[in-house]
């Protein structure tokens, strides 16, 4: 189950207006608590959900434009939308879904990985055929978040302009996932671009423990040669 948590700014662009007797999309949350979820929400089978995947979803008007912002709750990876058109539901879910298994195929390419990415996006979809809005923030996630509006503030300052489509965003994407972080319940910094490749690679194409610290090793190694460079 993928769950989007929207700010209000958000909730009114993916939900504008609904007719009366229409459910509504953005729903009020079962609790304050995004770990809450696991057990308090039935998918559409009313069982539990076996995988869940939080994000925090704001919209930000830069340069007269609504630009989206999501962030993943866990890694902290975060994702930019420029395009998107008001009350586009479908387009919103289609772009982040696809943008990020992308990413992660070219970030796995990238370290020379071989990956069956046409198995992990069947995976990844089997897990998450459902879904949930609801109108909920989280202040950790949101400091992340906040930073990343900054970032792509001041590029379109510096460029007289904002990225458009999948490549431009997925490389404003890119940097911004390159910044160390820090969250309570971790005593390290962590890279957001780093630990969602890893959960990626774990939970869709079967990465092990071994080969996630093999991978890691990798990935600070490269660094080191490219900063060396």
């Amino acid at each position: 189950m993928l769950i989007f948590n929207c700010s209000k700014a958000f909730a009114e662009f993916i939900e504008p207006k609904s007719k009366e007797g229409t459910p509504r999309l953005v729903l009020a949350a079962p609790s304050p608590n995004l770990a809450d979820d696991a057990e308090l929400l039935r998918d559409n089978s009313g069982q539990k959900p076996a995988h869940l995947q939080q994000w925090v979803v704001h919209l930000v008007r830069i340069r007269r434009r609504a630009c989206i912002f999501a962030m993943e709750a866990d890694t902290r990876y975060a994702m930019v939308f420029t395009g998107l058109k008001k009350g586009d539901l479908k387009g919103f879910i289609n772009q982040l879904i696809e943008r990020l298994a992308n990413e992660m195929a070219f970030a796995a390419g990238d370290l020379g990985m071989m990956v069956d990415f046409d198995a992990a996006m069947e995976k990844f979809l089997a897990r998450h055929r459902d879904f949930r809005f609801f109108l909920r923030a989280d202040r950790s996630v949101q400091a992340h978040l906040k930073d990343v509006v900054w970032h792509l503030q001041d590029q379109a300052e510096m460029a007289g302009e904002l990225p458009e489509g999948h490549e431009e965003c997925g490389m404003f994407d890119e940097s911004a996932n390159d910044i160390l972080r820090s969250t309570k319940g971790r005593k390290d910094y962590f890279v957001p671009a780093e630990e969602m490749l890893c959960q990626w690679l774990t939970d869709y194409a079967g990465l092990t423990a071994q080969g996630e610290s093999k991978l890691r090793a990798q990935i600070r190694a490269n660094k080191r040669r490219f900063i060396q460079d």
